[in-house]
């Protein structure tokens, strides 16, 4: 027999125990998924200079996923481009997320991205039309927002999704603005320990799980971190988010405990409601 790919195998041997999970009320929604424009893919992924893309992928291709894992919604959000910041201007890849969110309703919450360089000066502007007018309901960062970015995402009232260089940075905005609520993608990567401090030390800081390569990190913060803290992220599409979910599923963790991790917990700071 060949060899099978990962989604194949997980689609032979984990996507039927995904699937036999017994009924729940809370909804499972993945926090972290890239999605970009299927019509501006090219052949080599290093070549594209749009940063709308990631790498072309279809919105049903993640859906499909979904299906099979048993989560309901995703949060989806643009990615840098290929050719790195210098291309990163991000109002056409968010007005693409909202387009998604409407088009496949229910489905689908959209975070918008921005560059605190390229975009300084139109921040403000940008994300109140995103999330006024076009839906967006949150933000994802990777680079250290400034106070034109974040001063508008607490007027919003709205979640931030951030991916660190350092878990100091990332304690440095929550210290700073302890009204908006702060998730801490991929749990900190690197530095987990200094995150589950943060994450327990400010009651607006949650950890996400988002492609933790390290499993005993995910066991260590249900250890250490209440539940109400942690978030359940895939990273999807370049990781399969049927592997990321049975990181959680493994756990066997009281179903109360559970269903906060994979759904409740991101259900509350979007105010209840996920469209």
């Amino acid at each position: 027999m060949g060899s099978l790919s990962r989604r194949q195998f997980f689609q032979a041997t984990g996507a039927g125990i995904l699937a036999a999970q017994p009924p729940r009320k809370v909804p499972v929604i993945d926090c972290h998924v890239h999605v970009g424009d299927p019509k501006l893919s090219a052949p080599n992924a290093e070549a594209l200079s749009v940063p709308w893309t990631t790498v072309g992928i279809d919105p049903e291709e993640i859906l499909r996923g979904n299906r099979e894992a048993g989560i309901d919604c995703s949060v989806i959000m643009p990615i840098t481009p290929p050719g790195g910041t210098r291309f990163a201007y991000f109002e056409k890849a968010n007005e693409y997320i909202a387009e998604v969110c409407r088009k496949y309703r229910g489905k689908f919450i959209g975070f918008a991205k921005h560059d605190v360089v390229n975009e300084k000066g139109r921040l403000r502007s940008m994300l109140l039309r995103e999330c006024r007018e076009l839906g967006l309901r949150g933000l994802k960062m990777h680079q250290q927002p400034n106070a034109e970015l974040l001063d508008t995402v607490a007027e919003l009232g709205i979640p931030v999704l951030y991916h660190p260089q350092r878990v100091a940075l990332f304690e440095e905005v929550v210290a700073a603005y302890p009204k908006v609520n702060f998730m801490m993608a991929h749990m900190g990567r690197d530095e987990e320990p200094y995150a589950r401090y943060v994450v327990n030390h400010y009651p607006n800081a949650y950890l996400e799980t988002a492609n933790v390569v390290t499993t005993r990190h995910i066991e260590h913060a249900v250890e250490q971190v209440p539940a109400s803290k942690i978030i359940f992220g895939s990273d999807e599409p370049l990781v399969d988010c049927r592997q990321e979910i049975f990181k959680i599923r493994v756990l066997k963790l009281p179903k109360d405990k559970e269903e906060l991790i994979l759904g409740g917990n991101l259900l509350r700071l979007l105010g209840g409601q996920l469209g």
